[in-house]
């Protein structure tokens, strides 16, 4: 990864409604790494991937996308483009980029936060007395080492126990979800090896996967925190979890459901806060 400039474009793809906290405190922890951000997301700013059983609207999509990024490459010297998810990336490393003229490079933000973690170390300065295991997925390596990345982030943290869990197929657990058994199977081996080696924390790395283990939260006296979330503890910055709540029964923020507008909300989120936990 050569991140020519510290002007950068954060796409943090189509996950708003659900993470938006995670996303704000990505681009805090990004700026807090030395780089001037660009948000960029949703609809517009679509990878196409969850549209490929449509190859004409996706290819559509996908080139949209990349123009707009163009410009901001072009326009104001943002020559970098900063991943959140992973499928995102992988759509764009592999279909987006290679079917359209990119003015851009792609990096994940494992990447980029690891490649300034002397920066961020000194930021890092309250203790998070906490014995963590690292929900993992082997997919994603082929193209970022991002179990490695957070791994050596989170191991800066004063007061923080890393424990090394099971690693699982599949770029993150929505990968596993079309395959009878196995999104349960992950989920099982790592809350036990969490409860075996007496954690009480299980972190993710991916957006998908907080979204399963979000609904086991508090079984076996174990919680669940996103790596992000752990760095923002470290900093003293305010970490809070609006899915995670709203997946273990409580209320929704109605404002920001307004914001989203009601038939976004029941369509995007309250089907997935229904579903029955991985364990």
């Amino acid at each position: 990864m050569d991140v020519k400039a510290d002007r950068v474009t954060f796409w943090f793809g189509c996950n708003m409604l659900r993470h938006a906290e995670m996303i704000r405190l990505s681009i805090l922890l990004i700026e807090r790494a030395g780089y001037d951000v660009s948000a960029a997301g949703g609809p517009a700013y679509c990878c196409g991937t969850a549209h490929d059983h449509q190859p004409r609207g996706a290819s559509n999509m996908a080139a949209r996308t990349v123009s707009r990024f163009n410009e901001a490459a072009r326009g104001e010297g943002r020559g970098t483009v900063v991943t959140w998810c992973p499928s995102c990336h992988m759509h764009m490393s592999d279909v987006m980029a290679p079917g359209n003229a990119t003015a851009f490079d792609i990096a994940h933000i494992s990447e980029l936060l690891a490649g300034r973690a002397d920066r961020l170390a000194p930021l890092m300065t309250v203790p998070v007395a906490r014995r963590v295991l690292l929900h993992r997925h082997l997919g994603f390596a082929t193209h970022v080492a991002a179990n490695d990345r957070v791994a050596a982030l989170l191991a800066r943290i004063p007061g923080m126990q890393l424990v090394e869990g099971p690693a699982h197929p599949g770029h993150m657990c929505s990968a596993l979800a079309t395959v009878p058994g196995a999104l349960a199977k992950a989920a099982r081996e790592t809350w036990g090896a969490a409860a075996m080696a007496g954690c009480d924390t299980v972190a993710t790395v991916f957006h998908s996967c907080h979204r399963e283990l979000a609904a086991v939260d508090g079984k076996d006296n174990l919680g669940v925190r996103n790596w992000v979330q752990l760095l923002a503890e470290s900093m003293g910055l305010p970490a809070s979890d609006a899915y995670l709540t709203w997946r273990n029964g409580a209320a929704p923020d109605v404002s920001a459901i307004e914001r989203a507008e009601p038939s976004h909300y029941h369509r995007l989120v309250e089907t997935e806060l229904r579903k029955p936990p991985p364990l």
